[in-house]
């Protein structure tokens, strides 16, 4: 299904895809509610949608009747949501890891979650970690992550993201995951944990904002990067000083 180009029952079948990719699965029902469609035509699209290998179904238990089915993506449905860099970008870490070694590409990733820290830090504002994550999810959202904040959850509420631009480096570089958390956490000012969930068609992260640690937000003149902790440095690790990794420049 090219997206470009498309007609308008391919944009409402996109426009389906999207809205079931932020849950753990939607009925009908769901669909047609929260899209404003009719049943009957939300049903055409995902019966279409499930014969060309984009969606799945599972049954969801009730209270009262039959289990309910519900839609989720198949893996096949990723290719509506594209990764950012991949595959050139993860194919230089790799070289790089091979080259040089593991702590080579850790660095890399380290100085480019501290940057991605600095450019944020002048959108979030808020006095609480309730608004500050408000403010990051809204930037986030913008840059690819589906994301979004919800109150419940956590002492904070949490950041929930069903999209991940850079899903395929953090599944080769799984280190990369607390750096990312780490960028939540600096920025919000609070403790942060990390959950991952892949079962819910296509994956979701939540950012759970566990509690405030009386900590000041960063000021935006470098102490939000400098904050992010180093690598450790390997003893007799080759030639790190031959790439232009320098944390402090």
């Amino acid at each position: 299904m090219d997206r470009a180009n498309s007609s308008p029952i391919r944009n409402q079948k996109y426009a389906i895809l999207a809205e079931i990719k932020r849950s753990d699965g939607l009925s009908v029902g769901e669909l047609a509610e929260r899209m404003n469609l009719s049943y009957m035509g939300v049903k055409q699209h995902c019966n279409s949608l499930e014969k060309e290998g984009y969606l799945s179904t599972q049954r969801r238990a009730k209270r009262v009747g039959r289990p309910e089915k519900l839609y989720v993506l198949t893996e096949k449905a990723g290719e509506f949501f594209p990764q950012e860099g991949p595959p050139f970008a993860l194919e230089l870490l790799e070289s790089i890891d091979e080259i040089y070694g593991s702590l080579a590409a850790d660095r890399i990733l380290h100085r480019l979650f501290r940057r991605r820290t600095e450019a944020l830090r002048p959108l979030i504002s808020g006095s609480a970690p309730s608004e500050r994550a408000r403010q990051l999810a809204q930037a986030r959202e913008k840059e690819g992550y589906m994301s979004r904040y919800e109150p419940s959850g956590a002492p904070h509420g949490q950041v929930l993201e069903f999209h991940s631009p850079i899903q395929a480096i953090l599944d080769r570089f799984p280190q990369a995951r607390e750096f990312e958390r780490l960028l939540f956490e600096r920025l919000l000012a609070t403790r942060v944990e990390r959950r991952e969930d892949r079962s819910a068609g296509g994956g979701k992260v939540a950012f759970l904002l566990l509690d405030s640690e009386e900590r000041k937000p960063m000021a935006a003149t470098g102490s939000v990067v400098e904050s992010l902790p180093e690598p450790e440095r390997q003893v007799g690790s080759p030639s790190l000083s031959s790439l232009a990794v320098e944390e402090d420049r």
